[in-house]
C-alpha cells in the first residue's frame, strides 16, 4: 500500500474524503480523469445510503453501477478489505481526494 494510512471501514474512508485528505483506492472502469467523480458518488452513497440520487450526476450507467458497488462492498466488507481485493495488475492502487470547493 502507499504512504497514506489505509482506512479500515467505509466510515473512516468517508471521514478522510470529507477532510480533503487522500484516500487509498483502486482504479475503476472509467477514464482516469473520471475516477474522482465515481468515488464522490460512492462516498455520497456511503453517507446517505440508497437515497442519494445518482441520476442527478453526470455519471454514465456503468459509472453509476461502479459507484453503487463501491459503496455496497465498502459498507459490507470494509474499505481496506475492498481495496486489497481489487488491486491487481489491471486495477492499480490509486489515491482519490475530494475536489476543493
Amino acid at each position: 500500500m502507499g504512504q497514506e494510512t489505509m482506512p479500515v471501514t467505509a466510515k473512516e474512508a468517508l471521514a478522510l474524503w470529507d477532510k480533503g485528505k487522500p484516500v487509498p483506492a483502486f482504479q475503476v472502469e472509467t477514464a482516469p480523469e473520471r475516477q474522482s467523480e465515481v468515488y464522490a458518488a460512492a462516498f455520497e452513497m456511503i453517507r446517505a445510503g440508497d437515497i442519494h440520487d445518482l441520476d442527478a450526476t453526470d455519471l454514465s450507467d456503468r459509472e453509476k453501477d461502479v459507484a453503487r458497488s463501491i459503496a455496497h462492498v465498502a459498507k459490507e466488507s470494509g474499505w481496506a478489505r475492498m481495496v486489497s481485493q481489487h488491486v491487481h495488475r489491471d486495477s492499480p492502487e490509486i489515491t482519490v481526494r475530494k475536489p476543493k470547493e
